[in-house]
């Protein structure tokens, strides 16, 4: 019996060593590795797979505190207009992004945080807006300022599958070769999402085929451009459809920004969630392509994120106001953003003095627009005063005045500090004749305006429109 014992333990020990042994093999021939906040094991042919306790089935009763962004800033539409286009319409744009799909290993296996349910993320969140988002290395390329695309998929990912963060999206689509030099991010993109984290996808092209997805519990990424949601492209995301109304999660969300002239009445903004009709979505979104995500939980977590709007929110566009003249040869043209990838929305000619309100890098937003301040050259506080009272000596009769300006300001009184009017708020005479010169949408009036003065107050006279400075007029 004491031999039969002794036999056991050593039989025992041996498996005990046998075990170990092969344990240790098996770490020996994996190591653990991050790509952004998420862990996946790389095994000795360097492929990624998942974390086993990581990729287990996930119990929708455990409460996870949702990722989504708690925080709306208050900046402007100022800083809006800094923001990279992302590009929407070029066909070009998209063959590239196919080359960059076929190109890539499709399948990489990337892990999730647990699912927490309906999640929604700002690019301008403090947590990552600094996040670098490029490919050619320029420190301008953040997801604050080019990221509305992986931050779209990141809620998509997020709220189907489980946690991913907007900079671990990032980080994935630099490596993968989906973020474009400079016009965002690749829309093949979308599709390798689908691919990578095994989600159902369709992509269409009209909004009803959308909705309908919708309908069917589908989250839709949907590409904008200039309109509702951007002034030169955007990506944003469908969440839901109540009646005849979308919910709209939107990566670029700002305190007030459905508030300016051009968006108010069109949208309502309650916590993260911005509510347009069908209706208003087709008139005024421009968009024009749909990346459709299935959701096949039969559970699904609403988000419960209190949603906090912060004041004093450091905005990128520093408020000035001085002048300029433009020293282009052939003129300068005005853009809907600071940057040459947003569109052409008119120009001014050689030697015009113009009115610098605000800056970003290198370019100035005049009543028109945005310039590159490359090619102009800056009008000192002396010469400016000197003109001013000259123009004061002058004294000004009612009667009918001649513009002489490229683009005149109208204004609510009779000064500088009076708001000016746009295009819409001009007389009917004025549009016309700003149509007949060449420019129907002037906010202002065009050089060869011909209004009629009925009241003077100092160097200024008012006309049908609102007030207009006289010393840029010829009295006729």
């Amino acid at each position: 019996m004491k031999n039969k014992k002794i036999l056991s333990v050593i039989i025992a020990s041996a498996i005990v060593i046998l075990c170990a042994i092969c344990v240790a093999e098996i770490h020996d021939d994996k190591k653990q590795v991050n790509i952004g906040n998420n862990v996946v094991i790389e095994n000795s042919n360097n492929e990624l797979e998942l974390n086993e306790v990581e990729n287990s089935i996930i119990d929708d009763n455990v409460i996870e505190e949702n990722p989504s962004t708690t925080e709306i800033p208050q900046i402007n539409e100022n800083d809006e207009q800094t923001v990279e286009v992302q590009e929407t319409e070029s066909e070009k744009f998209e063959e590239q992004g196919e080359i960059a799909y076929n190109g890539s290993d499709k399948t990489p296996s990337i892990s999730v945080g647990e699912y927490a349910g309906l999640t929604y993320y700002s690019q301008i969140d403090s947590r990552w807006k600094n996040h670098l988002y490029t490919s050619t290395g320029n420190y301008s390329q953040t997801i604050g300022t080019s990221g509305c695309g992986p931050t779209s998929a990141a809620m998509i990912v997020s709220s189907i599958k489980g946690v991913i963060t907007p900079e671990t999206m990032a980080d994935l689509y630099v490596q993968y070769g989906y973020r474009s030099a400079n016009n965002g991010t690749y829309w093949s993109a979308f599709k390798w999402t689908a691919d990578v984290f095994n989600i159902e996808y369709n992509q269409y092209y009209n909004l009803d085929s959308a909705i309908a997805k919708l309908k069917e519990n589908n989250y839709v990424i949907c590409g904008c451009g200039q309109g509702l949601f951007t002034y030169g492209g955007h990506f944003i995301v469908l969440v839901g459809i109540d009646g005849d109304t979308l919910k709209i999660y939107d990566p670029y969300l700002y305190a007030g920004k459905f508030d300016t002239s051009t968006r108010r009445g069109k949208a309502t903004v309650n916590g993260n969630t911005v509510y347009v009709t069908i209706d208003n979505f087709k008139k005024f979104a421009n968009a024009d392509v749909f990346f459709c995500f299935k959701n096949n939980r039969t559970s699904i977590k609403e988000n419960p994120t209190v949603i906090t709007n912060i004041e004093n929110t450091q905005s990128n566009v520093s408020p000035t106001n001085y002048q300029v003249k433009i020293i282009a040869k052939s003129g300068l043209n005005i853009r809907a953003g600071a940057s040459t990838s947003y569109k052409r929305t008119g120009g001014y000619t050689r030697n015009t003095i113009v009115t610098i309100y605000a800056e970003s890098n290198g370019w100035g937003k005049t009543n028109s627009g945005w310039i590159s301040l490359q090619y102009t050259t800056k009008i000192s506080k002396s010469t400016t005063k000197k003109a001013i009272s000259s123009s004061k000596n002058i004294k000004y009769t009612t009667g009918k005045y001649k513009v002489n300006a490229t683009i005149l300001n109208v204004r609510s009184g009779p000064s500088t500090k009076y708001s000016s009017r746009k295009y819409y708020q001009l007389s009917y005479n004025a549009r016309q004749q700003n149509k007949l010169i060449g420019n129907y949408y002037a906010n202002g009036y065009k050089k060869g305006v011909i209004c009629t003065v009925t009241k003077i107050n100092g160097n200024w006279g008012l006309t049908p429109s609102g007030w207009i400075c006289l010393s840029y007029c010829s009295k006729i």
